[in-house]
Order: structure tokens, then C-alpha cells, then sequence
């Protein structure tokens, strides 16, 4: 564990009602410790996002590109499908 940063921070009574009970219940040693997991919990969850992310940029780069018609050619597509399903 690194170097330890010991500031004030301002929680909700009801949030900090919650964590101060996972204590009680012997789920964490500490608050400190409860905040320290979720934060990394957070951090591996948006690392997992990330990766995700740029897994969907690479396949939407290595996809074929389709000539772009513009709004009218949206619209008209739309058009198409409306009346394929009510025709």
C-alpha cells in the first residue's frame, strides 16, 4: 500500500448511517476500509468500461464503411420499413 492521504470528506447521514452498519456487522474493519473498497470497485469497474469502449471503437473502425446518404436517406429508409411492416 502506498503512502496514506488523510482528508475530510462530507457524507450523507443517511450513506454514512449505512457504512458505519457494514462495520457493525463486521463486514469492513473501518469506514476508512469500506471507502477504500468501493473506490476500488469503482476503479475496476470503469477500467472494465474502458476496455469494453475501446473493443466497440475497434470494431467500429474494422467495419466495412457504408456511403452516407444524409438525413434524407434516413428518412426514407424509415420510410421503407414502416411500409414493409404495415403493407
Amino acid at each position: 500500500m502506498g503512502k496514506i492521504d488523510k482528508r475530510p470528506v462530507s457524507i450523507p447521514e443517511d450513506i454514512l448511517a449505512m457504512a458505519e452498519s457494514a462495520v457493525a456487522g463486521g463486514e469492513f474493519a473501518s469506514v476508512e476500509h469500506l471507502v477504500e473498497a468501493a473506490l476500488r470497485d469503482w476503479q475496476a469497474r470503469r477500467d472494465a468500461d474502458l476496455v469494453k469502449l475501446r473493443a466497440l471503437i475497434d470494431e467500429g473502425l474494422a467495419s466495412p464503411s457504408v456511403a452516407w446518404d444524409g438525413v434524407d436517406g434516413i428518412i426514407a429508409e424509415g420510410r421503407r420499413m414502416l411500409a414493409t411492416r404495415h403493407g
